[in-house]
């Protein structure tokens, strides 16, 4: 009860303190990077969510998952306990499959894998990043395969400043980074070693803990051999290796949940090139063209191991008017998992077209269409070779009405969809460890609605919106029979709000909500029994609120992020007899810079809350269950 009236209190600090002063600094209206076409928060046809280098700074986060899931309105969780490819919600697909629905791309290469493993964030050093822009019901025609929920777009271009950073924490938690960068007039060389590592939290019977480490090592160079030509070419390499701890029952998690019966460990091995160029006809005409290679190894202490090679292109031809904008574009994606068993490919090839019209002042419209192949293929090394293809469309319409100079409304249709992943294709019997092919389960589409209001002043950034996704045969893995299969008809409909109120020069608050119901409204698989209910794994209630304090030379933050309780994300007939407790958790953090060196510290889960992901009834994974910290210093040079 102690920690609830805690809890409380800050919260209700955070809303008393927007009426106790006047303000000074200014916010601005920030332009959509990612976007092919000329889109700002104001303008755009579509809902945003975007985040700056400096606000990312100023979290003082340990990495990118820990950003989204304690500064965004996403919903993050470990996968299973991993904490090295989490799992991504957004706007209620549930915390099992949400990561399939949800896009999300580096300088527009994109992460989603052909299979059911999540994205690989952790391979992003978060001190890297410039901006995070979160594009929400929309995306599927310049993305595709997958861009039901929307788009999270991570971009890292740009000049590295030059830093040496380090910090030691709780657990024997410890970490670096070394970040170089030079620049002239026609060059541009990046050079990035990020470290980090812990003993970890949970242990098992022979004092054996989940340690893990992380390392990640980027080199990039920039050309503009012309005023007219832009070439680029980088390198990435990671490195991770992690042991992660086993689920709990409800009293085992209740009395300790540092405790764990078992541990398993995954090794992660990335290694990406990137090669691109963009040229400026003129100041209206442009081709941007990008290529990038991955080769990703996952080996697990089971003995399972799995090799990946990927291989991305995409071209688009740029056209910007005064008035108008046109993107034609290309996009394919190949890739290969490869393991003892079989070689198994997913191909996507597409032809895209987007373009919007200034057809007033103060009236925008956008459109644009996307024609999607995707070919399967599976090798086994012995038995028979199976494929497949489907032919995809994604349609996007939008429109933007400027009310003011600082307030607009919008309104978007936006079809999408989801190809089945290659893991879709097979059960495996638990009993005997056999694998069989399942059948070749149906593509997934949706219809995406959402109608929005944005409001950006010298001192508030207010955006409200409001959505209904209707879906057919949405993707999942019947918990019973252990099956993937479809869902035939579900849908999901909620309330955005995001406000930024700057008090004065020196204090800000934020909030960050959403009211999400998804809903499966028939189920033939279940014979009826999940018919009317809600989609397991998804909070009705998702809650960011940040208060943060600038003076001179300090810097603070104290966030708090609340998701509400749940059915477990097995349970999709709602009848278990544990259901997913809220999630809450208050953190802090400081800095305080002094000419070329910043001090920094930051304490996550202040009231020490319990904290965890129902699975089902006693199986439990505990996530950020107990107050951690940690400090550093950054010198530039």
């Amino acid at each position: 009860m102690q920690k609830q009236k805690a809890c409380l209190s800050v919260v209700a600090s955070l809303f008393l303190a927007t009426n106790l002063y006047s303000q000074t600094e200014q916010l601005s209206t920030i332009k959509v990077t990612s976007s092919y076409l000329n889109s700002n928060e104001k303008t755009a046809t579509f809902s945003t969510e975007i985040y700056t280098k400096d606000e990312i700074e100023k979290s003082k986060s340990k990495d990118v998952y820990d950003f989204l899931n304690s500064q965004t309105s996403i919903n993050i969780a470990p996968n299973y306990g991993n904490t090295f490819t989490q799992m991504i919600d957004l706007r209620g697909y549930g915390i099992g499959s949400g990561y399939q629905n949800v896009v999300v791309t580096v300088n527009g290469r994109k992460l989603n894998n052909v299979d059911m493993q999540s994205q690989l964030l952790s391979a992003i050093p978060i001190s890297s990043i410039e901006k995070i822009e979160i594009i929400k019901g929309s995306g599927s025609v310049q993305y595709g395969d997958g861009a039901n929920a929307g788009v999270i777009n991570i971009i890292t271009n740009g000049k590295n400043e030059n830093y040496i950073m380090a910090h030691i924490g709780n657990d024997d938690t410890k970490g670096g980074t070394l970040s170089l960068g030079f620049n002239n007039q026609d060059l541009i060389i990046n050079a990035l070693v990020d470290y980090s590592s812990t003993n970890g939290t949970r242990e098992d019977s022979l004092n054996n803990k989940d340690s893990n480490h992380n390392r990640n090592r980027k080199f990039e160079v920039i050309y503009f051999p012309t005023e007219k030509l832009e070439l680029r070419a980088g390198r990435v390499l990671s490195d991770m290796r992690l042991k992660y701890a086993g689920p709990l029952t409800k009293d085992e998690y209740k009395d300790n949940p540092n405790h764990s019966s078992n541990l398993n460990e995954q090794y992660l091995n990335n290694y990406v090139t990137t090669l691109g160029s963009t040229y400026n006809f003129n100041d209206n005409y442009s081709l941007d063209i990008n290529y990038s290679d991955e080769d990703k190894l996952s080996r697990f202490s089971s003995g399972w191991q799995s090799n990946y090679e990927y291989e991305s292109f995409n071209a688009s031809l740029n056209i910007k008017q005064n008035d108008y904008s046109v993107v034609v574009g290309v996009d394919s994606f190949d890739g290969d998992r490869i393991s003892s068993a079989d070689i198994t490919n997913k191909t996507n090839k597409a032809l895209f077209v987007s373009a919007d019209y200034q057809v007033l002042n103060d009236l925008k419209v956008s459109a644009g269409l996307r024609r999607e192949k995707v070919e399967y293929e599976y090798k086994p090394t012995a038995g028979d070779s199976l494929s497949n293809d489907e032919y995809l469309n994604a349609y996007d319409i939008g429109v933007n009405y400027s009310l003011s100079n600082s307030s607009s409304i919008f309104a978007n249709y936006n079809r999408s969809y989801q190809a089945p992943d290659i893991d879709r294709f097979f059960k495996t019997d638990w009993m005997t460890g056999i694998t069989s092919f399942n059948g070749l389960i149906k593509p997934m589409k949706v219809k995406n609605y959402t109608v929005g209001y944005t409001n950006i002043q010298k001192n508030n950034k207010l955006k409200i919106s409001l959505f209904r996704s209707d879906l057919t045969n949405e993707i999942y893995l019947e918990p019973i029979n252990y099956v993937n299969t479809n869902i035939d008809k579900s849908h999901k409909y909620g309330l955005e709000v995001f406000d930024k109120y700057l008090i004065n020069e020196n204090l800000y608050a934020s909030i960050n909500y959403s009211y999400i119901i998804s809903k499966i409204d028939r189920e033939d698989e279940g014979n009826g029994a999940y018919d009317g209910k809600d989609l397991p794994g998804v909070s009705k209630h998702n809650l960011t609120l940040n208060l943060g304090y600038t003076y001179k030379r300090l810097n603070t933050i104290l966030s708090y992020t609340y998701r509400s309780n749940a059915y477990a994300a097995n349970d999709f007939e709602n009848n278990f007899d544990q259901k997913q407790e809220a999630y809450k958790s208050t953190d802090l953090s400081v800095s305080y810079n002094f000419n070329n060196i910043e001090v920094f510290a930051k304490v996550q889960n202040l009231f020490d809350e319990d904290n965890g992901l129902w699975i089902s009834d006693d199986r439990i994974y505990p996530v950020n269950f107990e107050r951690t910290y940690y400090a550093g210093i950054k010198y530039k040079f």
